[in-house]
């Protein structure tokens, strides 16, 4: 017995499906579960896989019909099998011997059935509309042939206006050539690039131009050396951890001015972020549970506080690494950052330079990055990110004053560390800076 293909009902909102192609022609042998057909929703197009083995028998519905959800739309079966009486029920066609009245009444409700269809939108299938919107085509002028009146895809496409071959269209949109005034010489009055009035050598210009998939490159490098590693490692942190970013701002204004008197007197810079370096040593010191790694699918607590410092290259980024930092004085730390910044830049680090680190600190704020998510240096727990200093007008003590404010972003492994420890441990660091005194005892 031959089987019905029917049109489905892909979701509880679908109320119809509109037939884009059938992949199989009338007598072609088909398995159970191969592509038969390809139709249209409101939010999709989706192809209809055979429900049975043997021949497609018939097609009730071409490309560009619109049917109802669970209407068959097709069979399949034997060869010489014999269908079902409604099975040749394909349109509906109208006897010779029917009376002007009941001509006139199935007129009327096809009009009928049009309206309720249309409203106050023109009625036509997801196919049509979409080429219209790609050609400019106005549908309310065009006349629909579908089973309700609707208009279908082949509609559009008879009723477009200037008849051209895709390349010729391209090209002229690019050249800005006005196509309705040109006359076509191929099939049917259609245009083609030879159409266009260009010469030979335009042609081909304008031909290499619109086919121009891909923008010219310059030059191309291999992914090696320090870029390769920075790749590698940064694709690993990015899909191995869970990662969370806090962001806090600080009040700097205390901390500038004591900057500023410090370097006065010593004769030596102390930079911003010799600062920050003290006060996270200072922190992951007093913060166990943020100064440790993943190992072996075991929570590894570090005994030493080495803090690693971002360093910007021309040709990528390194991280020297200050180790037991928490026992440096922030006058030790400027001298063992600037000594370390200087090596990176000269490619001198040893390895024991760059490796050990248990936290990173990446330094944005000369580029005036307001906020950032670092990315956390594996295989440490955590990244704080520093940003640029803003001045803001605030109220102090009834007064408004103008104060210098410092982004902070926290970057931390959510596997090993939870959010109220890292907003601890970010706040600690927030109050050292706001309290620079605390840095150079």
């Amino acid at each position: 017995m031959a089987v019905e293909i029917i049109m489905p009902k892909a979701g509880m909102a679908m109320e119809e499906g509109t037939v884009i192609e059938w992949l199989k022609k009338v007598g072609d042998k088909v398995e159970a579960g191969e592509p038969l057909l390809i139709i249209e929703t409101d939010k999709t197009t989706m192809e209809i896989e055979s429900p049975a083995s043997g021949y497609l028998l018939k097609i009730l519905y071409d490309s560009g019909d619109v049917v109802p959800v669970v209407q068959t739309i097709g069979y399949i079966g034997d060869m010489g099998e014999e269908l079902p009486d409604k099975a040749v029920e394909d349109k509906e066609i109208p006897a010779d011997n029917e009376s002007a009245e009941e001509k006139t009444a199935k007129s009327e409700s096809k009009d009928t059935k049009k309206l309720s269809i249309a409203g106050n939108r023109v009625a036509a299938t997801p196919a049509a509309r979409r080429i219209a919107t790609e050609k400019g085509i106005d549908l309310s002028k065009i006349t629909g042939t579908g089973r309700f009146g609707e208009i279908k895809a082949a509609d559009v496409e008879k009723a477009e206006a200037v008849k051209a071959t895709p390349l010729a269209r391209r090209i002229a949109e690019d050249q800005n050539i006005d196509l309705s005034r040109i006359q076509g010489s191929g099939f049917n009055g259609k245009i083609r690039k030879e159409d266009l009035g260009l010469t030979v050598h335009q042609q081909e210009k304008a031909v290499a131009d619109v086919l121009k998939t891909e923008p010219a490159v310059a030059e191309r490098k291999p992914l090696k050396g320090m870029r390769k590693v920075i790749a590698d490692r940064m694709l690993k942190s990015h899909t191995e951890i869970p990662p969370v970013t806090l962001n806090v701002k600080a009040d700097v204004t205390e901390l500038v001015a004591l900057r500023e008197k410090l370097n006065a007197a010593l004769g030596f810079k102390v930079s911003i972020n010799d600062f920050i370096l003290r006060a996270t040593a200072l922190s992951l010191k007093e913060s166990p549970n943020i100064n440790v790694s993943l190992e072996d699918n075991e929570l590894v607590f570090k005994s030493e506080v080495n803090v690693g410092m971002a360093v910007a290259l021309d040709d990528g980024l390194i991280v020297p690494v200050l180790r037991n930092i928490d026992k440096m004085s922030l006058v030790q730390i400027a001298e063992k950052s600037k000594e370390l910044a200087g090596k990176a830049r000269e490619g001198k680090l040893l390895p024991d330079d760059y490796t050990g680190g248990t936290f990173t600190v990446s330094n944005l704020g000369m580029f005036d990055i307001t906020a950032f998510t670092p990315i956390i240096n594996l295989p440490e727990a955590a990244i704080l990110g520093v940003c640029t200093i803003e001045n803001e007008l605030k109220m102090i003590d009834g007064k408004i004053e103008n104060r210098s404010i410092m982004g902070l972003s926290l970057t931390f492994d959510h596997r090993l560390i939870d959010g109220a420890q890292a907003a601890v441990f970010l706040k600690k660091i927030k109050l050292l800076l706001q309290n620079p005194l605390k840095l150079i005892v």
